[in-house]
């Protein structure tokens, strides 16, 4: 009998009723680190946004004690960077508007009042979720009563732009990934890993388009992300066995088709420590990295419409020592 050692890395998403006030979903997909998530230093939310609504917070502005990033997500899988809605969110005391109509971050450092996010014009549906930099999800609320009057300006204006990697060509090749998605970057800022399936190069599972920010992107966050489109069968990567990260991580599986939010649409399954444990899910699921914890292979086993995988990585880069199973290392060739 295989053994099941790290079954408890492995999480199906929760379902549930978000905090009062601050979506007016009745329920979206909600991941706290100390009591989801085996203590992860970090907090997860992601749903569908399908038509005009207010949140983060319903009314009034919110204030976090922790960083945060708030990402609106394409699931246009023809372009990654076409959002489908007009947004508009206020930051800061000042209140100042940010307006956006393509796929955007917005970085909110600890203590920065922000909110409401208004949607307006839902063209297509759109993914919004939520990376928090603390294992408990806590917030003040500041009433609309006692918000102060709008003041124009642009003293923020560089905590929110668009959902792409803006590295310029001389920097493309240290992306800080460690995974070779920099030699697959287009002029907008936007990975093609199938554009590059072949022996030592990526697999053929791997995305058709991604976008992978880093904390010089981010703020100086201590946070890495990516936000990816997967339509293909087979492994996702041909330059290593596995790895592991001297931060905490954690790999979260998604669909795209926001009315079978449930279901990914496929089946992904990957290896889990040096025992090589597989498991595999069909559901939305997050597995769980700790510091050091060795994992991958990745490989999606059967896909029947195209579905959607992030990773929230807690460090300014994504440092990943590849090793055969053997133990010998392994890298990606330039």
């Amino acid at each position: 009998m295989k053994s099941q050692l790290h079954s408890h890395l492995v999480k199906k998403l929760n379902w549930t009723a978000p905090p009062a006030g601050l979506y007016p979903f009745e329920k979206v997909f909600w991941m706290e680190g100390k009591k989801d998530m085996e203590g992860f230093n970090g907090c997860f939310a992601f749903m569908f946004v399908k038509e005009p609504c207010v949140f983060h917070p319903m009314e009034g502005m919110v204030v976090h004690p922790y960083d945060e990033v708030l990402v609106f997500a394409s699931t246009d899988t023809d372009d990654i960077l076409n959002l489908g809605a007009d947004v508009e969110l206020e930051i800061g005391e000042e209140r100042e508007i940010c307006s956006f109509d393509q796929a955007y971050v917005v970085c909110v450092p600890k203590g920065t009042p922000h909110g409401p996010v208004k949607v307006k014009n839902v063209r297509r549906p759109f993914a919004h979720f939520v990376l928090s930099l603390d294992p408990v999800y806590s917030a003040a609320h500041i009433p609309e009563k006692d918000l102060k009057p709008p003041v124009p300006g642009n003293k923020y204006k560089d905590y929110a732009h668009i959902f792409a990697n803006k590295r310029s060509d001389s920097t493309r090749k240290n992306d800080g990934s460690g995974m070779g998605y920099s030699f697959v970057l287009d002029e907008r800022g936007i990975s093609h890993p199938q554009e590059r399936v072949g022996p030592g190069k990526m697999g053929p599972g791997n995305a058709d388009s991604l976008v992978w920010l880093y904390g010089d992107d981010l703020m100086n966050f201590n946070l890495n992300f990516l936000w990816g489109h997967y339509s293909h069968p087979g492994v996702w990567h041909r330059g290593g066995e596995s790895h592991s990260h001297p931060e905490e991580e954690i790999l979260v599986h998604v669909g795209l088709d926001a009315d079978t939010p449930h279901e990914i649409g496929a089946c992904i399954e990957i290896a889990m420590g040096e025992e090589d444990e597989r498991y595999a899910c069909t559901e939305p699921t997050v597995y769980i990295q700790p510091k050091g914890f060795s994992h991958l292979p990745q490989t999606t086993r059967w896909v029947d419409k195209p579905y959607g995988f992030i990773v929230m990585n807690l460090d300014g880069t994504h440092d990943s020592p590849w090793k055969a199973r053997d133990g010998s290392k392994t890298q990606y060739e330039s």
